[in-house]
């Protein structure tokens, strides 16, 4: 009787987490974060991990040929630096495959759709749209359920939701007046010059107009995906660098019951 207690609280948080992934992100956030103390539920998700674990791959995507899942990227977040530092603007104006901070950000679908790193990539996108980017890829094509099963390892890992505070000049939103402004302003003598050398102006109006036709490209080609969350609700990799030995494949979860729960139900 004990056993089959303990197997039927088992299957009570394996619904739950069922029923969780269902729902809109905001509301999957808000109860994940709910849920994330409760010892059942973690082991519901460190089961499914085991049964259907990430298989997540390095890949190296275009920047300008990817979405964003999130609905905010603060322009100071994504241009100050490449802005001030020289050796981030001839990184990225170089081309090949950039590592931004010698990072990896994390994708989805092949590359498609960025899940964390927006600020490492529209940095890039900034500067140079056909640069390639080193990323980690997880094989989850619908966007809302990459997020969703990157929450989860997450949160598997350190048992709590980590947040990161929005705010500040959008640059999906921004026009062409306010970003022209915003590189006059903060761009480096030193920067000029790396930007004169690779041919891309070399003045910081001349530049400014560079930068703006590359916002322009972001804007028209890379428009956040439809339900796409604020920033504060994102998954936040780099707090549980070994998030994916905890990221289920919640994509391909199954529908039926605990099997060991129905076996034992069927014994007479």
């Amino acid at each position: 009787m004990i056993k089959l207690t303990h197997l039927l609280k088992e299957d009570e948080a394996d619904d739950k987490l069922k029923s969780l992934l269902r729902k809109d992100y905001n509301t999957f956030v808000k109860e994940l974060g709910d849920n994330i103390k409760d010892p059942k539920f973690i082991d519901a998700i460190q089961t499914l991990s085991d049964k259907l674990p990430i298989q997540a791959k390095q890949i190296q995507p275009i920047v300008g040929k990817m979405k964003p899942t999130q609905n905010e990227v603060v322009l100071d977040k994504s241009l100050s630096y490449p802005l001030k530092d020289p050796m981030t603007a001839k990184m990225c104006l170089s081309g090949g495959v950039v590592a931004v901070a010698g990072k990896s950000i994390v994708t989805a679908g092949n590359g498609k759709f960025v899940i964390d790193g927006h600020h490492r990539w529209s940095q890039v996108y900034c500067i140079n749209p056909d640069a390639k980017i080193k990323a980690l890829d997880l094989p989850i094509e619908d966007p809302m359920k990459a997020l969703k099963a990157t929450q989860i390892g997450v949160a598997a890992q350190i048992k709590k939701i980590p947040k990161s505070t929005g705010g500040g000049v959008n640059l999906f939103t921004i026009n062409e007046e306010a970003l022209k402004k915003y590189v006059v302003d903060n761009i480096s003598d030193q920067v000029v010059q790396v930007f004169k050398t690779a041919g891309k102006g070399d003045t910081p109006e001349s530049i400014a107009d560079y930068i703006w036709s590359n916002v322009e490209l972001l804007k028209k080609n890379s428009k956040p995906v439809q339900g796409a969350p604020k920033r504060d609700i994102m998954p936040q990799t780099d707090d549980a660098p070994k998030f994916t030995d905890t990221t289920p494949r919640t994509d391909k979860m199954p529908e039926s019951k605990n099997p060991r729960l129905m076996t034992l139900l069927s014994i007479k």
